[in-house]
């Protein structure tokens, strides 16, 4: 006698499964977004502010400063490595948020998703590249007609 064959979940199924499961990025992403101010407030700063912070970090060989071929009253600012490894720091977030955050995530279960995250957003990307392209085909055959 034949054994039943597993039934397969239905496409339908699926879509929905996995249209929820975007939605939820999206919404983690947006919520994500808006918890990196800790203390809830936005970054407003002045030009002169902008020019001391800048001139304090070159001092303290965070970045290198350079004049704007355009405007010598302007300066482009580059960072240092010393100035790389500062930022990233200051890109992590405090460990107890984290610790919070992730509290019960198996480590295993957290490399999974970072994986997919990783597939998703490297196919967005190809996909926003291949519409940039052909938006520059589709204006550079405009202006030609």
């Amino acid at each position: 006698m034949r054994s039943r064959a597993v039934r397969r979940p239905l496409l339908r199924q699926y879509h929905v499964e996995a249209t929820a499961f975007l939605h939820a990025i999206v919404r983690a992403a947006d919520l994500l977004r808006e918890a990196q101010a800790f203390d809830g407030t936005t970054l407003r700063i002045s030009r002169q502010a902008a020019r001391e912070n800048a001139l304090k970090a070159a001092a303290v060989s965070l970045v290198e400063l350079f004049t704007a071929p355009d405007d010598r009253r302007s300066l482009q600012v580059a960072l240092t490595p010393a100035g790389r490894r500062a930022l990233e720091m200051q890109r992590m977030p405090q460990f107890s948020w984290v610790f919070t955050l992730l509290k019960g995530l198996e480590p295993e279960s957290m490399r999974s998703t970072h994986h997919v995250l990783n597939v998703i957003r490297l196919r967005l990307e190809r996909s926003a590249s291949e519409r940039r392209a052909l938006s520059a085909a589709s204006a550079r055959r405009s202006r030609t007609r």
